[in-house]
């Protein structure tokens, strides 16, 4: 048995304990990161447009606030 097969053999068997000692990243951890990354991207937009929403309800509330306070002084 040559050293290079013994390390590969080693390597193979303990792979697992590797990566989570060294908090290594694998390609399915990856694609998972990128699909949760997608789905935050999407929710950001439907918050963005509630944003947006609230923004123009209070503008508009604030006005009719203003107008009744004009109106009681």
């Amino acid at each position: 048995m040559s050293l290079t097969s013994y390390l590969a053999g080693y390597l193979d068997r303990r792979m697992g304990s590797i990566i989570d000692e060294w908090q290594l990243s694998t390609r399915s951890d990856l694609s998972d990161l990128t699909a949760r990354f997608h789905r935050v991207q999407y929710e950001l937009a439907g918050l963005k447009n509630f944003e947006r929403e609230t923004e123009s309800r209070i503008a508009s509330m604030e006005e009719r606030v203003s107008k009744i306070r004009e109106k009681m002084s």
